[in-house]
């Protein structure tokens, strides 16, 4: 068994596809993981080969899932490479390979347990992203701009971003994913980009972020005036909005 170890992110995903496929091993015969670091588990009997992500290969393979599966799968498979399950690498190289098959049917075949499991990933992003549209809190720094950071299960940053360049056209601002070090920036009246964040420009970005904006004052209040403590409901509340998402929003959080 060949392993192709391929960084965890869209190009890298599908160019170990590309190269799993092109390798013509058998595809019982090529596994493929997902990294984001340097450290995996290794398996017994297993052969271990790195991927250099090559974004050339990569449009192939999207472009191939297009034109022979269907653009909804493409939708599905670049959601799912968004995933944290460590598993979803080797599930979208299966789906593709049922796919080639049988078309613009495969994402219907959810007895097929690697369609289901591209399927349920596909949901789980969706949702996630989904819920930052609403739970993402912006504050103003110092030099102007607008900062608002997170921590998502998924690597979500791309997904959001169209969403706030679109409501928010003529703002600089910054989206932060703290966990995976990234940022999608926006420059006023232009289009966005994402980059990778360091530890010292991240606390910088913390570190002047103005505690007393007044939108960030003004939304305090409002959180604590609307409350009715005679009709508090923690239980409806932790449905509604799970703890995991409250560490950086305003309303939640308590300064100095």
């Amino acid at each position: 068994m060949r392993v192709y170890l391929c960084e965890d992110s869209v190009d890298g995903i599908f160019t170990g596809v590309y190269d799993a496929w092109a390798s013509r091993l058998g595809h019982d015969n090529v596994k493929l993981l997902a990294q984001s670091g340097e450290v995996y588990e290794p398996e017994l009997f297993c052969e271990y080969q790195r991927v250099e992500t090559d974004p050339e290969k990569a449009g192939k393979v999207l472009k191939t899932i297009r034109n022979r599966i269907s653009e909804y799968a493409a939708q599905m498979l670049i959601r799912a490479c968004c995933s944290a399950d460590e598993e979803k690498a080797d599930d979208i190289y299966r789906f593709i390979v049922l796919g080639l098959n049988m078309g613009r049917r495969t994402s219907d075949q959810l007895s097929d347990p690697h369609v289901m499991s591209i399927f349920e990933k596909d949901r789980q992003v969706g949702n996630e992203a989904h819920h930052y549209l609403g739970f993402l809190r912006f504050s103003r720094v110092k030099e102007g701009v607008l900062f608002a950071e997170f921590e998502p299960k998924g690597d979500i940053t791309a997904i959001v971003a169209p969403h706030f360049a679109d409501r928010l056209p003529d703002e600089n601002f910054i989206i932060c994913d703290r966990r995976r070090r990234k940022a999608a920036v926006h420059p006023a009246g232009d289009q966005w980009f994402l980059t990778e964040v360091s530890e010292e420009l991240l606390q910088k970005m913390e570190e002047s972020s103005d505690r007393g904006d007044e939108y960030r004052n003004l939304w305090k209040v409002f959180f604590t005036s609307i409350g009715i403590e005679e009709r508090r409901n923690e239980k409806l509340q932790n449905n509604l909005l799970p703890k995991r998402f409250r560490s950086m929003m305003t309303e939640f959080q308590i300064y100095e």
